[in-house]
């Protein structure tokens, strides 16, 4: 691996800035710029996670990663194949920054990548809505995971059952909830919801459910606290996990209404 000078990991010029990770396809990208002889650096931020990927002109590229969540900092071959894994997810942001040394070059380059970046953004948005459906029912999955957890910590009573029958009550508003089964299609093994289903109205339809069991098993006086407080710790920790994608699909907003407790 070519050595990181600290030149490169300057902010450079900034050939792209922002790139949604839905939309990009950072393998494809680092080939374009290889064959363009490019040397700068490739900048990739999600939740809780940052990389750098160094491009130095027919040199093998460089790679230093960032788990802020685990403390983990990693370089090398490792390093640049998960920054490829995390850069698939969407809701992150790709830059790309040429040296300085080589601004002078870059202005035909810079043309030629950005009408590649296009291409592959219109390639991309085609897709948008598929890869959205499948994040919103992983996210939708975690938030009922840590209420059933907050619940099971601080009660016995039966979260599955609390959780249908609290679905059954809003089915005139939410019809589709009632069986989570008839939302969710699956194709190449990965599950998503169904393109039928309304994804604004899934995320409401699930907060609003949880809520409602939250409030009933809280029902009595000295378990209301306990309940609710774990609860809240339970959404607060994923809260902190995954910021932007929680945010992104109209989940953050109705985490304290969940618990019934605030903790911002």
């Amino acid at each position: 691996m070519p050595d990181m000078p600290e030149s490169l990991g300057d902010r450079g010029r900034a050939l792209h800035e922002n790139l949604d990770t839905a939309y990009v396809n950072l393998a494809a990208l680092l080939r374009y710029l290889q064959q363009r002889d490019f040397t700068g650096r490739v900048h990739v931020e999600l939740d809780e996670y940052d990389g750098d990927i160094y491009l130095t002109a027919r040199e093998p590229i460089g790679a230093r990663e960032r788990d802020h969540v685990t403390g983990r900092e990693d370089t090398g071959q490792s390093a640049l194949q998960r920054i490829l894994v995390r850069a698939s997810e969407p809701g992150g942001r790709v830059s790309v920054y040429e040296s300085a040394g080589e601004a002078a070059a870059g202005n035909a380059g810079q043309a030629r990548a950005s009408g590649a970046t296009t291409a592959t953004t219109t390639a991309g948005a085609s897709t948008q809505d598929e890869i959205d459906r499948r994040n919103v029912l992983q996210l939708s999955g975690e938030v009922i995971a840590a209420v059933e957890r907050g619940v099971a910590a601080s009660s016995n009573e039966n979260f599955a059952a609390h959780f249908q029958s609290a679905r059954r009550e809003i089915a005139d508003d939410f019809p589709f909830i009632v069986s989570l089964g008839q939302c969710v299609e699956y194709e190449a093994g990965e599950a998503r919801l169904r393109r039928g289903t309304d994804v604004e109205k899934f995320v409401a339809g699930t907060c609003e459910s949880l809520r409602r069991v939250v409030e009933r098993v809280a029902a009595t006086g000295e378990r209301a606290r306990g309940v609710r407080r774990e609860v809240a710790r339970e959404l607060a920790a994923l809260a902190e996990r995954r910021p932007r994608a929680l945010t992104r699909f109209g989940f953050t907003p109705q985490l304290e209404r969940i618990a019934g407790l605030r903790w911002t």
